[in-house]
């Protein structure tokens, strides 16, 4: 699907699709299905956001920082993959705005540019969890009986147990599965 729609993105919009932007949509997607992952834990209250501000963590040469893209369940993955842009290019600049890296409820960091294969992320707090994913290479899968190269990538969440337990985590993950396998769902 993204190399069907990457000319379409850069002729349209200027920008080229990652698989950052489909990871920010899917996990946008299920984060509408499980909303106590939406959450900040503060002062020892527990706050369900109804708006799903998503943060990309972005490393620069001194440091990390999370510029946030707000209300992303109702951005199209094209809106989504045009203000990241904006707002990654903002940050490798040292140009965002406060309100652009504040106010996050969840965060998504994403090493396969980097080649590595997994990961753990700490949560960026006070959010309730992180996703953690790696570059997606060909393994050895067993498909029919049979052993074929398949893409795959790893994924890992790191989240808070005062407000989720691990299975709800789970089921989360397989929605974010679910959705990044069948990636017609995100556009």
């Amino acid at each position: 699907l993204r190399e069907t729609l990457l000319p379409t993105y850069e002729a349209e919009a200027g920008v080229r699709l990652s698989f950052t932007h489909m990871l920010v949509k899917a996990v946008a997607l299920a984060l509408v299905e499980y909303p106590r992952l939406n959450s900040t834990f503060e002062d020892e209250i527990i706050r369900q956001w109804k708006n799903i501000n998503i943060g990309v963590a972005v490393s620069l040469d001194d440091g990390l920082i999370v510029p946030v893209l707000r209300k992303a369940n109702e951005l199209s993955l094209k809106e989504i993959a045009v203000r990241t842009t904006e707002l990654v290019t903002k940050a490798r600049d040292k140009k965002l705005r406060e309100e652009e890296f504040l106010g996050g409820t969840f965060t998504v960091s994403n090493m396969g540019q980097f080649d590595v294969d997994s990961f753990v992320a700490i949560i960026n707090v006070p959010e309730t969890a992180i996703l953690a994913t790696g570059s997606i290479n060909d393994k050895a899968t067993i498909v029919n009986g049979g052993i074929v190269a398949r893409k795959m990538m790893n994924v890992t969440l790191s989240a808070d147990h005062r407000v989720v337990d691990g299975a709800y985590a789970a089921k989360f993950l397989q929605k974010v599965k679910s959705l990044l396998e069948t990636p017609k769902n995100l556009i």
